[in-house]
C-alpha cells in the first residue's frame, strides 16, 4: 500500500523547483510586459485572424472587413476586401487562433486578439521549463529558459497577435506526449498525439516541421540501432497526419500555391529551375537571418548556435535527430516561401532547440564539476 505521505511528497515541490518556478516567472513577465508596452501587437496577418475572430463573433464579412480596416489605418496600412480577407487559402485553414480568440474579441474588439498569444506564451514556457527541469534539472532548465524569454524576437512572435506562439506550445505537447508514451506505450497517446497534429495543422500549416522531427528520430534509431520500436509510432502518427492534414488542406483551399510562390522567390519558370536555384535562396535567407540576428537579437543567435553545436557534438543522441529533422522541415518551408524570417517559421520546432541546449548546457556542467564523470555520448 503507498503511503499517503510519500505521495504528498512526491506533488509538493522542493526549494530548487520553487526557486527555478519563481525566477522564470519573474524573468518571464518582465520580458513579456516589456514587449507588450513597447511593441505594436497588431501585425500584418493579424488582419485575417481578427477578421475571422470578429466574423465568428456574430458579425457580417462586410462589417468584419471594416473594423479591421479602421484598425489597419491606426498602423497607416491598408486592410484587403471582405473577399481577400476571408477568401485568401494561405489563412483560412488557420481557424483555432480565431476561434480561440473568439469571447475576447466580442468583448474588447481585436485588441482582445492579444490575449490568447499571451496565455499560449505562458503555458508554453511553464510546459518547456517542466520538461527540461525533469530531463536535465532545475539549472539547465533556467538558463536554457532565459535564452528564449531574453530573445526579443521570439517574445514579439509569441505576444504579437499571431500564431507562433500556440505552434510553439503545440510543438512542446507533442514531445511531452512522446516522452510520456515511452515509458508507458498507450493507443490513447497515440490517439493524442494525432489530436494535437490535427489542431496545429489548423492553427498554421507548419506540421512538417514536428512531423520531420519524429520521423528524423524514427529513422536515425533505424540506422543506429537505437530502439526503432519507442519512435515508431510517434513518427508514423505525426508524419502521417501532418502530411494528410496539409494536402486536404491544399485540395479544400486551393486559393495559395506554394509552388507558384517558390518559383516567383527563385525567380523561376518551372519547378526544375526553381530547385536549381533553391541552393542560393537558402544562403541568401540565411545570410540576412544571421545579420539581423547579430544586430538585433543576439540572445537568439547564441540559442540557435547552442543548439547547432549540440547537433553536432552529440550526432547519436536522440535529442539531435529531432532538431536535424526540424530543422530540415523549417528550412524548406522558409526556402519555399522565399522570405528571411528570422527563425519566425521554425517556433513550432523551437522546443527541439531547447532540448539540444539543454543537452549541451547539462554535460559542460558536469564536466566542469568532474571532468572523469562526464557523460559520454549516448543515445537518450
Amino acid at each position: 500500500m503507498t503511503d499517503p505521505a510519500t505521495t504528498r511528497r512526491r506533488w509538493v515541490p522542493d526549494r530548487a523547483q520553487l526557486a527555478t518556478a519563481g525566477l522564470v516567472a519573474m524573468i518571464f513577465a518582465i520580458t513579456y510586459v516589456s514587449t507588450v508596452r513597447t511593441k505594436p501587437l497588431f501585425a500584418p496577418d493579424t488582419r485575417y485572424y481578427a477578421g475571422m475572430a470578429l466574423w465568428f463573433g456574430g458579425d457580417s464579412k462586410d462589417a468584419a472587413a471594416r473594423e479591421v480596416a479602421a484598425h489597419s489605418a491606426k498602423m497607416g496600412w491598408e486592410s484587403p476586401g471582405a473577399d481577400v480577407l476571408f477568401g485568401w487559402g494561405l489563412v483560412q485553414p488557420r481557424v483555432v487562433y480565431p476561434a480561440l480568440s473568439t469571447p475576447f474579441a466580442k468583448i474588447f474588439g481585436i485588441d482582445g486578439m492579444a490575449i490568447v498569444p499571451g496565455i499560449a506564451t505562458a503555458l508554453f514556457i511553464a510546459l518547456l521549463t517542466l520538461l527540461l527541469a525533469l530531463r536535465w534539472g532545475n539549472l539547465v532548465a533556467l538558463v536554457t529558459v532565459v535564452l528564449i524569454c531574453t530573445s526579443h524576437y521570439l517574445m514579439f512572435y509569441f505576444s504579437a497577435m499571431l500564431t507562433e506562439s500556440l505552434t510553439a506550445l503545440w510543438g512542446a505537447l507533442l514531445l511531452a506526449i512522446v516522452w510520456r508514451f515511452h515509458k508507458r506505450p498507450s493507443y490513447w497517446l497515440v490517439g493524442a498525439m494525432v489530436l494535437v497534429t490535427v489542431i496545429s495543422a489548423f492553427t498554421r500549416q507548419a506540421t512538417l516541421i514536428p512531423a520531420g522531427a519524429f520521423v528524423s528520430a524514427w529513422f536515425f534509431a533505424l540506422v543506429l540501432r537505437q530502439g526503432e520500436r519507442k519512435w515508431r509510432w510517434p513518427a508514423l502518427a505525426i508524419g502521417a497526419t501532418a502530411i494528410g492534414v496539409q494536402v486536404l488542406q491544399m485540395m479544400l483551399w486551393p486559393g495559395f500555391s506554394q509552388v507558384n510562390q517558390f518559383k516567383d522567390k527563385t525567380g523561376a519558370d518551372t519547378l526544375g529551375e526553381a530547385l536549381a536555384n533553391s541552393p542560393r535562396l537558402a544562403w541568401d535567407i540565411l545570410t540576412t537571418d544571421v545579420n539581423s540576428m547579430a544586430v538585433n537579437d543576439r540572445s537568439l543567435l547564441v540559442l540557435l548556435a547552442l543548439a547547432v553545436i549540440s547537433m553536432v557534438v552529440f550526432w547519436r543522441r536522440s535529442e539531435s535527430h529531432l532538431l536535424l529533422g526540424a530543422l530540415a522541415a523549417y528550412e524548406i518551408y522558409n526556402v519555399t516561401n522565399g522570405t528571411p524570417t528570422a527563425f519566425r517559421y521554425g517556433t513550432p520546432g523551437l522546443v527541439f532547440v531547447g532540448c539540444s541546449v539543454a543537452l549541451l548546457i547539462a554535460t559542460a556542467r558536469t564536466a566542469l564539476r568532474s571532468p572523469e564523470a562526464a557523460p559520454a555520448d549516448q543515445p537518450a
